[in-house]
This record gives structure tokens, C-alpha cells and sequence, in this order.
């Protein structure tokens, strides 16, 4: 009963940490020039599916992205394309379909 304790408490609070993280995330996105309605999306299904680790590797190329973003040359295609230099094809999956499954929603 103790061990069924301490997992619940544990699983709540991973589910309570997420949220937060996953508005940092969707935040991060529409800065890089996302419409807030796609960042949303996508960061829902990256925090779900992504490590942190793999968040910090996308997270790396903000900065690139700013630049383009500044100069009005980001597309989605374009992001898509410049995660696929983060050179992890879990990654670069999940950001992709991501694209595809958050702009059909629309």
C-alpha cells in the first residue's frame, strides 16, 4: 500500500510539472514565429512524447530560428527541416508529425 502511495504521489506530481513546462515549450515556439494555436498544439504533443533532453536539443536551435524568424524567413517547413540537424530521428518524427497532425487541426 505504501509503494501504490509513493507512485501516485509521484505520477501527480510529474503530471503537475508538465504543465508548466509545456506552456515554457509552446511559449519558446510562437517567439520562434508559430502561430499561438500551432505552438500550443505542438508542445502538447512534444511534451508527451519527447524527453528533456530531446526538448533541450530542439531548444538549442532557438536562437537560429530568432534570426530567421527576424529577417521574416521562417516557415514551418523551414523549422522542420532545421530540427532535422538536431541529428535524432525520434526527434525530428515527432516534430514533423507534429507539423502535419497541428496544421490539419486547424
Amino acid at each position: 500500500m505504501r509503494t501504490c502511495t509513493s507512485l501516485l504521489f509521484v505520477s501527480l506530481a510529474l503530471v503537475a510539472c508538465a504543465q508548466p513546462f509545456e506552456g515554457r515549450v509552446a511559449s519558446r515556439l510562437a517567439d520562434a514565429g508559430l502561430s499561438r494555436p500551432m505552438a500550443d498544439c505542438m508542445a502538447e504533443r512534444w511534451v508527451d512524447r519527447l524527453n528533456l533532453l530531446q526538448l533541450q536539443k530542439i531548444s538549442s536551435l532557438s536562437e537560429d530560428l530568432g534570426r530567421e524568424r527576424s529577417r521574416g524567413k521562417l516557415t514551418l517547413t523551414g523549422f522542420v527541416d532545421r530540427v532535422r540537424a538536431v541529428n535524432d530521428p525520434e526527434v525530428f518524427q515527432v516534430v514533423s508529425t507534429s507539423a502535419a497532425a497541428c496544421a490539419f487541426k486547424r
